[in-house]
């Protein structure tokens, strides 16, 4: 019988939790410390708008690197030098030692290596799950996280405040060198190595086969364009709902801390659901077409709402996120060819990342001069505008990508 825990998965699968433990506390490290050590939202907004940069810059030159070795080679290299860099950084700073210009130069090194490592890991991951079980390898995919915030969250804020932020560097150093070692017990045949060792091109020569390949796929295109205006509209959210609950007459940030973690079950919820039933595949297009519409009308009522029902459109949110998650990525991934998929999600990390600083900065801006529930409303509307364009407009050519046995 089949089963979706090979040895590949599995290990995979183990290196992931690992890791994703470590970042939580790094998260959660770097953004505190900024704010406490400087006391300044504009200095914390910086730091946030440079370690954004190689989200639009880099994709684009890293996509065919990605394309051009070993995958399972990079994401184990990544994996093994930042976690030699933070063993050194969490003994550099143990005595407390705070710049911040070198802070935010780790910040940017931290998310350059992010990138590198995601693309990968997404280029690579397919071929790692199993014929026919794509939506089973992406539901587990999209349960760790999700948990791993859970659970590790309040234990990384113990961490940061009896050990400080070395504490976490070093913890993390750890982990990563062990995640590391588990990745390197990977053994699969790369195949785009194969075509590339009949084919070589140059760079330039490799961002204009993965452009003009993309500009003939009407339904890749059609899903990339929607989620560059579906992120940035959705920005309008995460941004303006912590100042909601900050400046609410009754509401509590105590609140806003339960609204967080209601998303976070929903996630689990989908997670599972999608593990244990498969969507159809003439039903897999209907599905995340109704998926998008729903959020969209989600997010624009969320703040209108009494707060017990906040909780259920929460956790409902939660749900259909990841069933976006999962039939876009399980069916986009499988679609475009090997050799390509380097390049191909290099270019929808750039479209992702640029909605998502636009989206911010709107959402900022209006602000200060609107009420937060008339800005996310307005930019829920653009969200669903987006979807009757790209998504339903295109149809034929997105279920085509959709309806897919994955």
């Amino acid at each position: 019988m089949q089963t979706l825990w090979t040895k590949n998965y599995t290990t995979i699968t183990i290196g992931t939790i690992i890791s994703a433990i470590g970042g939580v506390g790094l998260n959660f490290a770097l953004s505190v410390l900024i704010y406490n050590q400087t006391q300044s939202t504009m200095l914390s907004a910086i730091f946030s708008a440079v370690i954004m940069i190689p989200n639009i810059l880099l994709p684009l030159f890293i996509g065919p690197f990605i394309d051009r070795f070993s995958r399972r080679n990079i994401i184990v290299t990544s994996d093994m030098l930042m976690g030699i860099l933070f063993l050194l950084i969490g003994y550099a700073t143990k005595d407390g030692y705070f710049n911040y210009t070198a802070y935010m130069v780790l910040g940017f090194i931290i998310s350059c290596n992010g990138v590198i490592y995601g693309i990968a890991y997404e280029s690579l991951f397919p071929e790692l799950i199993p014929d026919k079980m794509m939506q089973k390898g992406y539901a587990i995919s999209s349960l760790i996280y999700p948990t791993v915030n859970t659970v590790m969250f309040p234990i990384a804020a113990v961490i940061f405040n009896t050990y400080g932020p070395s504490g976490i560097f070093l913890i993390e150093g750890v982990l990563l060198l062990i995640a590391s070692l588990f990745e390197m017990q990977i053994k699969v045949q790369e195949k785009h190595l194969n075509n590339i060792a009949h084919k070589a091109q140059s760079f330039k020569a490799m961002v204009q086969e993965g452009i003009s390949y993309l500009s003939k796929e009407k339904g890749l295109l059609a899903i990339f364009v929607f989620f560059f205006v579906f992120m940035m509209s959705g920005e309008g959210l995460n941004v303006l709902l912590y100042p909601f609950f900050e400046n609410h007459p009754t509401l509590t940030v105590n609140h806003y801390a339960w609204l967080i973690s209601f998303i976070t079950a929903g996630r689990l919820i989908g997670g599972l659901l999608h593990y244990i039933f498969k969507v159809p595949i003439h039903l897999r297009y209907a599905v995340a077409a109704m998926v998008y519409f729903s959020l969209n009308i989600l997010n624009a009522i969320l703040l209108l709402v009494l707060y017990w029902m906040m909780l259920g459109v929460q956790v409902m949110s939660g749900i259909l996120f990841i069933n976006s998650f999962n039939i876009r990525m399980s069916s986009v991934q499988s679609y475009v060819p090997s050799e390509k998929r380097g390049r191909i999600n290099g270019f929808y990390h750039i479209l992702v990342a640029l909605g998502m600083i636009i989206g911010r900065f709107f959402a900022g801006t209006m602000g200060e001069f609107f009420e937060y529930t008339h800005i996310i409303i307005g930019m829920s509307t653009v969200g669903m505008i987006a979807f009757f364009v790209f998504i339903h407009g295109n149809r034929k050519h997105v279920s085509a990508v959709y309806n897919r046995a994955v």
